[in-house]
């Protein structure tokens, strides 16, 4: 007789693969690796009502993987079906896919463990005298038997892909699939701040997270990379969704994006658009190379977003998304405005470690709302800076408003309603020189500020270029030749470039001209041109991207002399900045006050 399980339908050249071929190709799609066991293992503990989960494994996890909780448990007739494909106790139709809450609902975990592995669960209910069991070896289980245990369930893998010697061979060493392991446990540690979580790995040592508040969940799981005093809780809302973020101060930076993390309804997701919300908004106060420290978490109307996209789950479709991604960027804006109006101050310790103990002192002051944080290195204010009114400025300004800088020319008369500095007077803001031929250096006080001449150009002309519309005409229009994708470019964002003051005009498929330049542009056409054809700006970043390689290009050099009026006129513009750094993040001074230079030098 025929083993019903190893039978073949078959036509001409299709045939309906036997059921334990079926089975593993599934376990393939949905278990690649140890950690995706894990993670099945601990969504299946949470969906529980599991208060503790404890996680151990030996060899990678691919000898042992263990998960224990404290949740609701299963009698014998649950531990006789849980095994099987597309058995779950969470959707029953497929409205109830369609509004799901719970991490897993396809019914596929055990299913697909159990046909490559050797697995044994071990449950138990609250109101029954004693646990079950069943064991399930490579597809084949044993009957349900009694067994000793606390209520909960106690799910052990073991031998994993022992019966499939191919993908035996594809994992990684111990280190890496332990590696992993850690890290999908960490999706679920960071997603879950309320339960308690425990994890020992082969070398016997562990790890426990007590259940405790969202920022220090986030500073528990990133470690010293994230200090809890440098990490901050956003909430925000919208139609359909709200989210909270766990964001990091500016000065908490990486060289790569591994500790920016989106979940959303408490899954880890590799959304890029919420990556790349993060790290927009972050721009303003990190240069180019740097990457923040962020966590999200969004939690969305079921019915606005589809898991079920993805064996694993990793990816959503979200229907709502661009919303979510500019209630995202506005927050963390608002946030982060507190440092982006800061400069930095010369920290002497990083020369001569800390100062000794000569009494009470006083700290930097700290952004306002947030309490002074010594464990934090990040920029202090070097000295008071009103806010200024933006005022209008005449065409024949100095290099600070777009023309060229020009020995002994003298700087333009003082606004009708001047601003505290100015008020203030030469001798309070007082002009040192220029070092490097690149640093202009002005004294105020008791504090020495250097000023980057390029980057403080470039941030003035940016502004500029943002807030003014007006066009200059050129007497020569300049032609130019582009190609498809530069063509179709221009024609996509002409209005955006025409409210810069960029006029162009198309004479054929390939071939354009510009008319008109930024009245306060004083680079060449060419190098515009140049700008313009570069690779296509995206639209929502045009004013970021583009403007900011505009102003670049037209600012300042290191190396371009300017003379003492012209530059201090430069320096008291910079320092009324209500941003000031560059449009790249950088900052555009530093400031050093005499007890640090009296520090640096001895007499202190």
């Amino acid at each position: 007789m025929s083993d019903p399980d190893r039978s073949i339908t078959q036509g001409g050249g299709i045939a309906v693969l036997p059921p334990h071929v079926a089975r593993r190709i599934a376990a393939g799609e949905v278990i690649e690796r140890p950690a995706s066991v894990a993670r099945e293992l601990i969504d299946n503990s949470i969906d529980a009502g599991a208060q503790t989960v404890s996680l151990s494994y030996q060899d990678g996890g691919l000898s042992l993987l263990r998960v224990h909780d404290d949740g609701r448990g299963m009698n014998a007739a649950d531990l006789a079906l849980c095994w099987k494909p597309h058995a779950t106790s969470k959707i029953r139709s497929v409205e109830d896919l369609e509004r799901s809450t719970t991490l897993g609902f396809r019914g596929e975990a055990l299913g697909s463990v159990a046909s490559v592995s050797e697995l044994t669960v071990v449950s138990r209910t609250a109101d029954s005298d004693h646990a079950q069991r069943i064991d399930v070896r490579f597809g084949t289980p044993s009957p349900v038997t009694a067994a000793a245990a606390s209520v909960g369930t106690t799910v052990e893998v073991r031998n994993l892909f022992a019966n499939l010697a191919a993908r035996r061979t594809f994992m990684g060493s111990v280190q890496a699939e332990s590696a992993a392991i850690r890290n999908a446990a960490a999706d679920k540690i960071i997603a879950f701040p309320e339960l308690r979580f425990d994890v020992a790995g082969s070398s016997g040592s562990g790890k426990t997270y007590a259940a405790t508040s969202l920022p220090e969940r986030v500073a528990a799981v990133y470690g010293p990379a994230a200090p809890p005093a440098a990490l901050h809780e956003l909430t925000g809302s919208g139609e359909g969704f709200s989210y909270r973020i766990v964001a990091a101060e500016p000065a908490i930076v990486r060289r790569d994006r591994r500790l920016i993390r989106s979940f959303v309804n408490q899954r880890r997701i590799w959304e890029f658009q919420l990556t790349q919300a993060i790290e927009y908004a972050y721009q303003d106060v990190q240069h180019g190379g740097l990457f923040p420290v962020a966590a999200l978490f969004v939690t969305i109307d079921p019915s606005l977003v589809d898991f079920n996209i993805h064996p694993a789950k990793r990816e959503a479709r979200i229907r709502n998304l661009q919303d979510i991604r500019h209630r995202v960027i506005e927050s963390l804006r608002t946030f982060l405005r507190t440092w982006s109006v800061q400069a930095v101050r010369l920290d002497t310790e990083l020369v001569f470690g800390p100062a000794a103990d000569n009494g009470p002192q006083s700290a930097p002051a700290a952004p306002p709302g947030v309490a002074n944080r010594p464990m934090v290195r990040r920029p202090a204010v070097a000295f008071d800076r009103p806010t200024v009114p933006t005022r209008s400025h005449s065409t024949t300004a100095p290099a600070a408003l777009g023309t060229e800088p020009v020995p002994g020319q003298q700087p333009p008369a003082a606004a009708a309603e001047p601003s505290p500095l100015y008020r203030a007077g030469a001798s309070d803001l007082r002009y040192v020189g220029t070092i490097f031929e690149t640093f202009l250096v002005v004294e105020r006080g008791d504090t020495a500020v250097l000023i980057d001449q390029h980057a403080a150009h470039e941030r003035l002309l940016y502004d500029r270029f943002r807030a003014a519309a007006d066009a200059q005409r050129l007497l020569v229009p300049e032609p130019f030749a582009t190609d498809a994708r530069q063509d179709a470019s221009l024609t996509a964002h002409r209005d955006d470039y025409a409210a810069l003051g960029i006029a162009l005009e198309r004479r054929s498929q390939t071939d354009w001209v510009l008319t008109a330049i930024p009245s306060a542009y004083r680079g060449n056409t060419a190098d515009l041109i140049a700008t313009l054809l570069d690779e296509g700006w995206l639209h929502e970043r045009f004013e970021r991207d583009f403007v900011a390689e505009l102003a670049c290009k037209a600012a300042l050099k290191a190396g371009d002399y300017l003379d003492d009026m012209t530059a201090l006129d430069v320096a008291r513009r910079v320092l009324e900045l209500e941003e000031p750094r560059c449009p790249h993040g950088r900052p555009l001074w530093i400031g050093l006050d005499r007890a640090d230079l009296e520090r640096l030098i001895g007499r202190r």
